[in-house]
């Protein structure tokens, strides 16, 4: 193992940075050797993937690529063999823990103001049912405490709401009839109508069509718990909904499992919403990976063409239509309604918890939301760290060979354009990401590791750009609760289930993540907030319904523009770009376009001749198929011919571009001293003693320049390196994920697991 590396070059946004690398038991640092001497530190749980690349006598360097799951990119050049191995070796071992007691949230030291709250406790299940009616205004649900020990089902939390009329005796019978034993059980009453939505699992029906009567009883004490309204016109149809889609759920009963046999729920009507599971949800995401996956390289935009066919933005609108359906359902038509997928521990809680912010103006406050989370999530059993990988895995780190070494991450000019304009990856790169990484025992969770939360902050984000005066939180706030999700610095997310964070003693070992909010409440205040707008609880005008096909790029989150994530197409989701603008990227296509005769290289502009970035970025793309390939045999020969035009290309790229946009996944600690590591100590360093609250400006760029935006540093251990500017306030790297697409080569696993 090694604890420090001088003289590494780091690459971010194509700006490259001497400085000295760091490798402590929880953060990876890197320091710059410049006056201003900034720190990058990056939490070694939000690293998805590391690549390793071989010292290459072309480049003169060994790198080693990092994408992050807050997507962030970096790349770090080293001048020997030896010391990239090293540094490969002991990120694999520092993030690849056999257990959650090494992660970071159980080492961390809160600052003074986290000091002073205790969140835990943030959230009480009886109160919140307590708001709704239960037990007071609403005598037709009861809490019940079948799963008081955790017995009954252990994935479901201690208070449980049912109906009043079904004894726990109908409870037992009927959880043997539900997958994992998840019962329907209360997650919302409307307060316009006391109409509900619950929740609970797929029904376990099988190739006989086997049937419960205690669970269609069940069932039916749900749907009755209120009457039809008597006004004409009104009619209720309560609704089962089956979040899967229908040969989904249909293959299911080959394994025991199924949906419902509606014959026997003659009371209600069914509905299938065809959302995909865990396994196309992260091969989604992987493709919007690999069209930012040049981000540490060059400032390039990301490839709008695998945006456009990651289908990212369809699954977001699919799962905003199921919503609306149930919202709509509940509201318009005064009728219940129970929503299931396999386990019911993730398309369920996505659904679930937009309906709610749909129909109740609370789940639109912080407070709220945070009620939100902990009561569809994390207290329903939404497997966090299952669906997220905190553990991480050997698999996530690959070293090249030799031969894909000399074409991947490469940071002349030559390598940097080439490789932006490499979309398709080369036979090279293709064995590069499927060679080595080694076997783990933490191997195997990469194949259940799907941004199913992430999804659902997305879809709350396409609730705030379309209603942006409706919410109280603005849309840093899910950033970094997006960003804490992966950073393991607080215990909130860590593990399974509630049964898993109460025997592991979590609430007195590690911080709440709730701490981090509240203290910082007033930073994410939405401006724009008008809470008249919400006129009671029970008012018409506090129901909001979006419009799923009005769904954008989240850019922020990915640290672009708007305009670099727009992706042009003439139908369906994503088509934000004018008829207009289609038509000037044609003209600027045919302009540059290269003769197929002379397909060795692009056709070289002069160097004089000053061009827009956009046309530079679209000859880049429209010379892809012509010469991509012919330039893979014959790549030195033209690096030499092209090399000064692409140097002084690299250039001007980086300079034009530097300040477009806010890069999210990276804080830098500006300090007037060096930092070095404790030698006795290799992981631990040596943090000093002074006040608890320093400085972290964030950049836009890998320049120096800071924004006005300071936020609060989330490691607030005191550093020597850090010098305490008064009213300025840390918040560590928002750092953001890929899972190589390694995945291909996985298994495809059933959906019960």
């Amino acid at each position: 193992m090694i604890n420090q590396v001088n003289d590494v070059e780091m690459v971010r946004r194509g700006v490259h940075t001497p400085g000295t690398l760091h490798l402590t038991t929880h953060h990876l640092i890197f320091r710059e050797n410049a006056v201003s001497n900034k720190e990058v530190w990056v939490c070694y749980p939000i690293m998805a993937y590391v690549e390793r690349r071989p010292f290459s006598a072309f480049t003169g360097f060994s790198a080693l690529r990092i994408r992050c799951r807050d997507f962030a990119f970096l790349s770090f050049n080293f001048n020997n063999e030896r010391d990239s191995k090293a540094v490969f070796d002991t990120l694999m071992a520092l993030a690849c823990v056999p257990c959650a007691d090494h992660l970071y949230a159980f080492y961390y030291h809160p600052g003074s103001a986290e000091r002073t709250v205790n969140t835990w406790n943030i959230y009480d299940p009886v109160k919140e049912f307590q708001r709704m009616g239960v037990g007071t205004t609403i005598k037709s649900w009861r809490v019940t405490t079948i799963n008081e020990d955790y017995q009954f089902c252990p994935t479901y939390p201690r208070v449980l709401v049912v109906p009043a009329s079904v004894p726990d005796s109908v409870l037992t019978y009927a959880g043997r009839y539900r997958s994992k034993a998840r019962i329907p059980t209360l997650s919302y009453i409307h307060p316009l109508n006391n109409c509900t939505i619950t929740r609970c699992s797929q029904p376990l029906v099988g190739l006989k069509q086997n049937r419960s009567a205690q669970d269609e009883r069940f069932i039916n004490a749900i749907f009755t718990t209120t009457k039809v309204p008597n006004t004409y016109g009104a009619s209720q149809e309560n609704l089962i909904v089956d979040a899967r889609p229908t040969t989904n759920a249909i293959a299911q009963t080959a394994l025991g499992a199924g949906s419902e046999n509606m014959e026997n729920y003659k009371f209600a009507r069914k509905v299938y919403l065809g959302i995909d599971n865990i396994h196309v949800m992260r091969e989604s995401l992987n493709k919007v990976y690999e069209a930012l996956k040049d981000s540490d390289i060059t400032p390039l935009p990301p490839n709008r063409e695998l945006l456009h066919k990651s289908g990212w933005l369809k699954h977001i609108s699919t799962v905003m239509e199921g919503a609306v359906l149930m919202g709509k359902r509940i509201h318009y038509f005064h009728s219940h309604v129970l929503v299931h997928c396999s386990d019911g521990w993730d398309r369920t809680a996505q659904l679930s918890s937009l309906a709610q912010i749909f129909l109740d103006p609370y789940f639109r406050t912080i407070d709220g939301f945070i009620t939100l989370v902990e009561k569809e999530w994390l207290a329903c059993g939404h497997r966090f760290a299952e669906r997220c990988g905190h553990l991480s895995s050997e698999k996530s780190f690959v070293q090249a060979s030799d031969k894909s070494g000399n074409t991947g991450s490469q940071s002349t000019a030559h390598q940097a354009f080439s490789n932006v304009m490499s979309a398709a990856k080369s036979a090279a790169e293709k064995a590069s990401a499927g060679g080595g990484g080694g076997s783990s025992s933490h191997g195997a969770s990469l194949k259940y590791t799907a941004p199913i939360f992430h999804q659902f902050l997305d879809c709350v984000y396409q609730l705030l750009r379309q209603f942006p005066d409706r919410f109280e939180y603005q849309e840093r706030f899910l950033r970094r609760m997006l960003y804490h999700l992966y950073s393991c610095q607080y215990g909130t997310f860590l593990y399974n289930n509630e049964k898993e964070r109460i025997d592991a003693n979590v609430s007195q070992r590690a911080q709440s993540v709730w701490d981090y909010f509240v203290v910082r409440k007033r930073e994410f205040i939405n401006p724009r907030y008008v809470p008249d707008l919400d006129q009671g609880d029970r008012g018409a005008d506090a129901v909001i319904f979006p419009d799923p096909k009005n769904i954008r790029w989240w850019h922020e989150v990915f640290g672009r523009s708007e305009e670099e994530m727009s992706v042009v197409t003439l139908n369906g989701i994503g088509s934000t770009a004018s008829a207009q603008a289609v038509v000037q990227n044609r003209r600027r296509l045919q302009q540059y376009q290269q003769p197929k005769s002379q397909q060795q290289g692009p056709q070289l502009m002069p160097t004089s001749q000053s061009h827009s970035y956009d046309s530079l970025r679209d000859v880049a793309s429209s010379t892809l198929s012509s010469w991509a390939s012919s330039m893979a045999a014959s790549s030195n020969a033209w690096a030499n011919a092209a090399s000064p035009y692409i140097a002084s290309s690299s250039a001007y790229l980086s300079s034009s571009y530097a300040d477009a946009v806010e890069q999210p996944g990276l804080n830098e600690i500006h300090s007037s001293s060096a930092y070095h590591p404790s030698p006795k100590s290799a992981f631990s360093p040596t943090l000093s003693t002074t006040d608890s609250d320093v400085s972290l400006g964030f950049s836009r760029s890998s320049q120096s320049t800071t924004t006005t935006d300071e936020r609060e540093l989330e490691d607030t251990q005191e550093h020597p390196a850090i010098e305490k500017l008064a009213g300025m306030s840390l918040d560590p790297l928002d750092s953001y994920s890929l899972t190589h697409g390694g995945n291909s080569d996985e298994a495809y696993i059933p959906e019960t697991q």
